[in-house]
């Protein structure tokens, strides 16, 4: 290893003075990144971007703990040879030292062998080939303490969720670090097939203790799945009656399985004040009160005021569990809503009943009946004479849908893995009543990516289409599809992707194509980077979707996260300008683009 001149060892430092860090580098490690090795030392130097900071102290008490925090890190990636060193450069004045860490990596520990041993493996479970082969652990891999943890985890869980509460699995490990080798053997006790026992609910204040039951996903006597635990326990806390919500199996070697339940309770009504800030919306603000166990049985009852340059709105909802069957919900919406556009002005009454049903913790199915009267006004000329029949100043529309939406991310507010998809059909008028016909089937899915390095893949795509039917010709103005803009098409302002009238007003379409492909990676462990590539287009004849002859939009963003979601601002250019269409797009706003 290189040496610098002048550099020193933590023990020639002068341990009166009070030393700080300039800089801070990894030099020789391969197998490990060097943002893992420091994001594990609590020694760190300044941000490269916070140049107004003061240089941080440096402790070399801290640094030689760190050291040996690497050398326990790298044996548990199975690199027991590694040796770690370090040198301070001393500054020719000034009290701030540059710390270099030198890594001898040597060569890792390998599995040779993994071995199972169960007495007796009960039907219904893989063989033994199948088990050792699901295995994260494998003869060749390098052994590492994940995956040696993992793989013991890996069949308890298998085992239990085959029905088997009380199965017991021991690990052991023989290491020959001088010969690099490690054989590793697994023993499974599997125990008796088990069944759910009394659910004993403990913790209760103002809570009724049936509305508890009516949550357990399981009946007393059917096989044991660890899986109705997780359900039940996202269904608990879905109440927002409780702050803590924990379920413990009574340890026993009884096949009966006796859970207890723990809850804390929540305060059973709140009161949300929030206001936000888009280039769309401008500023928004929002009030709202609602009660999670209005009458008991834990209903819900919620008022809702919110208020942008955009929208105005005035909501009551109310929400019966367990309605109309044991597995769903059903909702009750009022709605009162003022929409400012630059084509139009719509004020929508609008009364929802709607029935949700989660088949599982990620999906939900679900249905609903809508009725609005819709007031219409400031459509200036040239839209109403480029949409004949769609802008009529009053209209009551009378719709059904059913929509299903799936989320399969690992986050719901900043995704890195996974992916979401979500289809909705509504009918609208014919026999349902109402002024206008239409049928509405919307589509979007969207993917997550990681690529390595910090850098993560984000995708969408979004199809729409409307067809008017019955004595309908045009779908109404404001129930039309539109692109462009923050959280569509990027480069381009509001609504300037689609066809427009003579005066270059939009006048949307019954047609939609739009989709996006985003490049993100964290910077620092708050603020993060990404460019995109956005395009879409809206066409008025209804099928009409499609990848040709899509508006482009391109450009770079910031990302900053928050307890409320990542800030944004974007940066976007259209690839093709349209009449008075600016040059360039800044978005700012609260939340992912997608």
């Amino acid at each position: 290893m290189p040496h610098p001149a002048g550099a020193v060892q933590l023990d020639a430092l002068d341990p009166l003075a009070e030393w700080r860090l300039r800089a801070l580098h990894v030099e020789g490690n391969d197998a490990l990144a060097t943002s893992t090795l420091t994001g594990a030392m609590t020694t760190r130097p300044r941000r490269w971007f916070a140049l107004w900071q003061p240089y941080p102290a440096f402790d070399p008490v801290a640094f030689r703990t760190d050291l040996d925090r690497l050398e326990a890190l790298y044996r548990a990636h199975g690199y027991y040879h590694a040796r770690i060193t370090h040198d301070v450069e001393l500054p020719a004045e000034g009290d701030a030292v540059t710390v270099t860490v030198w890594v001898d990596e040597g060569a890792p520990v390998h599995v040779t062998s993994v071995d199972l041993d169960v007495a007796a493996l009960p039907a219904g479970l893989p063989d033994r080939d199948a088990l050792r082969a699901s295995l994260p652990i494998a003869p060749g891999d390098v052994f590492t303490e994940a995956a040696y943890d993992a793989a013991r985890t890996r069949l308890r869980t298998t085992f239990r969720t085959h029905g088997y509460a009380r199965v017991d699995v021991t690990k052991r490990a023989r290491l020959d670090v001088a010969a690099g080798t490690a054989d590793v053997r697994y023993t499974v006790t599997p125990g008796p097939p088990c069944v759910f026992g009394a659910v004993r609910i403990t913790g209760l204040r103002d809570v009724d203790a049936d509305v508890v039951r009516s949550e357990i996903a399981w009946r007393e006597g059917q096989p044991f799945d660890p899986k109705l635990l997780s359900a039940t326990e996202s269904r608990l806390r879905g109440l927002r009656l409780f702050r803590i919500v924990r379920l413990d199996e009574e340890p026993s070697d009884d096949p009966r399985v006796d859970v207890e339940v723990h809850l804390t309770e929540a305060p059973p009504r709140e009161i949300r004040l929030a206001v936000g800030y888009d280039t769309e919306e401008e500023f928004r603000g929002l009030a709202a009160w609602r009660s999670f166990n209005f009458f008991g049985a834990a209903r819900q009852l919620g008022f809702t005021a919110r208020v942008s340059s955009l929208r105005r709105t005035i909501a009551a909802d109310f929400l019966q569990p367990h309605f109309p069957t044991d597995h769903s919900r059903f909702r009750l919406i009022f709605a009162q809503e003022q929409q400012d556009e630059s084509t139009y002005t719509v004020n929508q009454s609008r009364l929802l009943p709607r029935v949700e049903w989660n088949p599982t913790g990620r999906v939900t199915v679900y249905g609903y009946y809508r009725v609005e009267v819709d007031l219409l006004s400031g459509v200036p000329r040239p839209v109403r004479r480029a949409l004949p029949g769609g802008t009529p100043n009053t209209t009551l529309l009378s719709g059904a849908a059913l929509g299903v939406d799936w989320n399969a991310t690992d986050d719901f507010l900043d995704p890195t893995r996974g992916w979401t998809t979500s289809l909705l059909v509504e009918p609208v008028g014919g026999g349902l009543g109402g002024e206008t016909s239409f049928l509405r089937a919307t589509g979007e899915g969207r993917g997550y990516v990681p690529l390595g390095l910090g850098f993560v893949l984000a995708s969408r795509l979004r199809l729409g289409i409307e067809q008017p039917y019955g004595g309908t010709t045009v779908v109404p103005l404001w129930e039309r599809f539109y692109a462009g803009g923050i959280n569509s098409v990027r480069g381009y302002a509001r609504r300037r992707v689609g066809p427009l009238a003579w005066d270059d007003q939009p006048i949307g379409g019954e047609s939609l194509t739009e989709t996006s492909v985003e490049l993100r990676r964290a910077v620092t462990q708050t603020v993060g980077g990404a460019v995109f590539l956005d395009g879409g287009k809206v066409r008025r004849a209804p099928t009409d979707v499609g990848f040709d002859d899509l508006r482009l939009g391109t450009g770079f963003g910031v990302r900053v996260k928050s307890p409320v979601g990542p800030l944004r601002v974007d940066l976007g250019f259209p690839l093709e300008r349209r009449g008075r269409d600016a040059s360039w797009q800044i978005y700012f706003s609260v939340g992912e683009t997608f």
